[in-house]
């Protein structure tokens, strides 16, 4: 099995990969329609798959929250799976209280890749663990020098 770091390191810069995506109108509909249909879709959301900058071989990328909190029983979680022949990978992390989330069977993994292959771009799309504390409306800013991104929320996302 491929390594985190070969993983991570291989997905596309996240402009690119909106690109192919919004070229591929019916995806998303077809995705969120199968989320509905197996009632996961209050559990996860769509992830378009991409990297904010390479990896090293034992780091992960941790999603983190500004400030100090203090956390008594927490535990390190995947937040956002590569899912690719029929497999979800964990490839994004965040430190988190909540329990994990039910694991996608089979079939459904398989029905998200089949979707995916049908249009040529398996492993560009993939799930998110939904978290209500985070607000909807985001936007993405990467410092690939400095190896640091930062969610971006409400008005100032705009």
């Amino acid at each position: 099995m491929e390594s985190l770091q070969d993983i991570y390191n291989s997905l596309g810069d996240i402009y690119e990969v909106s690109e192919i995506i919004a070229s591929r109108p019916n995806i998303l509909p077809a995705l969120a329609n199968l989320l509905v249909k197996v009632m996961l879709d209050k559990v996860y959301d769509i992830r378009l798959n991409h990297k904010h900058f390479d990896i090293a071989g034992s780091e992960q990328v941790l999603l983190a929250a500004e400030g100090i909190y203090q956390i008594s029983h927490g535990a390190l979680r995947p937040s956002d799976l590569l899912v690719k022949d029929g497999a979800a990978i964990p490839y994004e992390f965040t430190y988190t209280t909540n329990n994990p989330p039910p694991e996608p069977s089979s079939e459904f993994l398989e029905s998200w890749c089949s979707i995916l292959r049908a249009e040529g771009v398996e492993g560009l799309l993939g799930l998110s663990i939904r978290d209500n504390s985070v607000p909807a409306i985001a936007h993405e800013v990467s410092d690939p020098e400095n190896r640091v991104n930062r969610l971006v929320f409400g008005d100032d996302a705009a």
